[in-house]
């Protein structure tokens, strides 16, 4: 195995942090960067899933007839700020290409070789860490209001059946034995079996950084602004100050793709403005997360209260949140759960990086031989955080990584 004196990753967020520590393992002496606190960005306001039936992606056949709605609905669970538009024309039109059957196929078998292994490399870093008490292995349900969208959700158990993922059809009358906070009436649902969720995202992201720490992992805080190279290496990175490397890794989220524009690779990454509403005393307690596909968003009860997680919004790195999505979510919820408390609830918004065809980016630079790029998970972050990490140490190290690593080349046609 090759050694390597310094290792820097750029972005401190549970992508970051899991590839520092699977390269700990490799010897490597590493710094991470970050222009937050660890973990403190998009990765603390998820909905805490770790969804290891993961198989669909977002560009799925038929997406198109949601276009139009997206655009005059201001506060549909799926919206785009009409300013942005323009900009995001080419991001758009390559999500539409992306929606055919058969690169929605393809989409689903690099989704699926990610998420089926997420405990496998996660699991084993959060017992190191000491913090298998944020861990629970529940599943996770996806609920559907009307029989349309149950009979289209078994239509779409295809992708499941082809992908050997565990999983069972739960018709309406159960739902109310497994959840019982649930409104009566819904049409059905799908239970992902081995799906996992932790009870505090930040809580896990500052665990292992912990560990990290007590590894002999640095952390800087500072805002990354360049690169030293020569000939086909980067040399240093550019902060306040020059930070000499023998290798680097740009894991950092939404501002990912402006870095690799700096090394010669060129990414069609958009930005999902995400939201959340924590709610402090929401007087109801989930077994387990709640997925309500047809609004776009998750329940999961947490330490410190239930989160409501998810609505998409286009807008851009720059536009301002839009807080009234996240009070949306409260109001969307009090329908489907009807012993909710809504009073108190914090709002958050964060950005999730997202490709055209709902596969990230895990690739070795094809312009400088020690840099590489793990970002782009879109909704997947804390589920394929860990796998991301293993399989970019392995590709440094030169030794067979956990799949195919073909499918997340960054040079690949989106």
């Amino acid at each position: 195995m090759q050694e390597y004196t310094q290792t820097i990753i750029i972005g401190a967020g549970i992508v970051g942090i899991c590839t520092a520590l699977y390269l700990q393992e490799n010897g490597c002496q590493v710094t991470l960067i970050d222009r937050s606190p660890p973990g403190e960005g998009t990765s603390s306001g998820n909905a805490g899933i770790i969804s290891v039936g993961s198989v669909h992606p977002e560009a799925m056949p038929g997406i198109w007839k949601e276009i139009p709605h997206m655009v005059l609905q201001p506060l549909a669970p799926v919206t785009l700020r009409p300013a942005y538009l323009p900009r995001f024309l080419p991001w758009l039109t390559r999500f539409l290409a992306n929606s055919s059957q058969t690169k929605a196929e393809a989409a689903s078998v690099a989704i699926h070789a990610l998420s089926t292994k997420a405990m496998d490399y996660l699991q084993p870093l959060v017992t190191k860490a000491g913090a298998d008490d944020l861990l629970r292995q529940e599943g996770s349900l996806y609920v559907y209001e009307t029989p349309t969208q149950f009979a289209r959700a078994k239509v779409d158990c295809a992708y499941y059946d082809r992908r050997g993922v565990d999983y069972r059809i739960v018709e309406s009358a159960e739902l109310a034995d497994m959840e019982p906070s649930l409104r009566p009436g819904l049409a059905g649902g799908v239970l992902t079996t081995k799906a996992a969720h932790t009870l505090s995202p930040l809580g896990l992201s500052c665990a292992l950084f912990g560990l990290f720490q007590q590894q002999g992992g640095e952390f800087i805080q500072a805002e990354v602004n360049g690169f030293l190279t020569n000939v086909n290496r980067v040399t240093a990175v550019r902060t306040d100050r020059e930070l000499s490397c023998d290798q680097a890794f740009i894991t950092a989220g939404s501002w990912s793709h402006l870095l690799a524009r700096e090394l010669g690779s060129k990414v069609l990454l958009d930005t999902e403005c995400g939201y959340h509403l924590q709610l402090p005393d929401p007087g109801i307690v989930l077994h387990r997360p709640l997925l309500f596909v047809g609004r776009a968003f998750a329940a999961t009860s947490m330490q410190g209260g239930l989160r409501l997680a998810g609505t998409v919004e286009f807008a851009g790195l720059k536009a301002a949140p839009n807080y009234a999505r996240a009070q949306v979510l409260a109001q969307q919820a009090a329908t489907l759960l009807p012993g909710l408390s809504i009073e108190g609830g914090e709002a958050w918004m964060g950005y999730r990086p997202s490709l055209p065809d709902s596969v990230p980016v895990i690739s070795s630079s094809p312009h400088f031989e020690n840099v590489y790029f793990g970002f782009g998970h879109g909704h997947l972050g804390l589920t394929q955080a860990a796998v991301t990490g293993a399989t970019l140490a392995a590709m440094s190290a030169g030794r067979e990584p956990p799949m195919d690593v073909s499918l997340y080349r960054i040079d690949r046609v989106l």
